[in-house]
C-alpha cells in the first residue's frame, strides 16, 4: 500500500507489555487515518511474548510478528524488521510504554520531507521524566560526542524513538554493522543527508518488567565511535583505499 508506514518493535521478555502497546499504537494511527503495519520482532523471549504477539496477529492482519532463534541485540532486531517491512516509512519504537506512542503521527508526518525525524528527549517540549540520573548523564555524555562524529547536530543521538525513510535506509544498509543497543546512533554515523528533523517527547516509566540496559551498552557504544570514525576515515581516504576499500565490509 502507497504511503504505509511500518512500525517496527524490537521484544525480549516484553509479554506483559506487548498487547497494550500494539493496541495503543493501532489506536493512535487509526485515529489519524494513517496505514499502518506493525512488525514485532522478538528475540525468542523465554516469558512467550512471540506467543503473546502470534494471538494479536490473528486478529489484526497488519500485525506480523517474527521470532529470532539465534540472533540477540535490538540493533539487529530493527534492521532484521527493516528487511520485513512493506512500507515506505519506518518507525522505531520500544514496547515499554517509555516512548510516547502519541508521537508516532507527528514522526510519520514529518518524514514526508525529511529523511529521518529523531525524537528527542532534549527539547523544550521534551524531558527525561524520572530517567535515573546516570543514564541521563550517558546520555548528555553522547550527544558531546555525536558533536565530534556527525556533520548534522542531533540533540539525542541515542533515542531508540526515530523514523527513517526506507529508500535512505536501503542506500545505507550495506553500511550498517548493527550490534548493541544504538542502532540509531551508527546510522547517523554513515547516512548522507541533511534532512534531518527532531520532535520533543518526555520519556516514560516501564509499565512492565525490568530495563535491557547493563554493562554492555557501553562496550558497543565505545566499539560504534571506533567503527564510526574508521568509516569516516576510510571514505576520506578513499584514493589511498582504492576500490577495495570502498567495497570493504572490514570493521576495527
Amino acid at each position: 500500500m502507497k504511503d504505509k508506514t511500518s512500525i517496527i518493535l524490537p521484544t525480549y521478555n516484553e509479554a506483559g507489555n506487548i498487547k497494550n502497546c500494539v493496541e495503543t499504537i493501532t489506536k493512535v494511527l487509526e485515529r489519524d487515518g494513517l496505514p499502518f503495519e506493525i512488525i514485532i520482532v522478538d528475540d525468542n523471549s523465554p516469558d512467550g511474548t512471540f506467543k503473546v504477539s502470534k494471538v494479536l496477529a490473528k486478529y489484526d492482519s497488519r500485525v506480523k510478528p517474527f521470532v529470532r532463534l539465534t540472533e540477540k541485540g535490538l540493533s539487529s532486531a530493527v534492521t532484521f524488521g527493516y528487511n520485513k517491512a512493506e512500507g515506505d516509512k519506518f518507525v522505531v519504537v520500544d514496547a515499554d510504554f517509555q516512548h510516547d506512542y502519541t508521537k508516532i503521527p507527528d514522526v510519520i508526518r514529518l518524514l514526508r520531507d525529511n529523511d529521518i525525524v529523531v525524537a528527542t528527549r532534549r527539547s523544550q517540549d521534551g524531558g527525561y521524566g524520572n530517567f535515573p540520573i546516570l543514564r541521563k548523564l550517558a546520555s548528555l555524555f553522547a550527544t558531546k560526542i555525536s558533536e565530534w562524529l556527525f556533520p548534522v547536530k542531533i540533540s539525542d543521538p541515542m533515542s531508540g524513538f526515530f523514523g527513517i525513510r526506507k529508500t535512505v535506509y536501503l542506500d545505507t544498509k550495506d553500511k550498517l554493522h548493527p550490534r548493541g543497543y544504538k542502532i540509531l546512533f551508527e546510522i547517523l554515523g554513515v547516512v548522507k543527508t541533511d534532512k534531518i528533523a527532531e520532535i520533543g517527547y518526555t520519556f516514560g516509566l516501564r509499565t512492565w518488567g525490568h530495563s535491557k540496559l547493563d554493562s554492555g551498552v557501553i562496550f558497543y557504544f565505545l566499539w560504534d565511535l571506533v567503527s564510526i570514525k574508521w568509516y569516516q576515515w576510510r571514505q576520506s581516504h578513499h584514493l589511498f583505499f582504492g576500490s577495495k576499500g570502498r567495497n570493504s565490509h572490514i570493521h576495527p
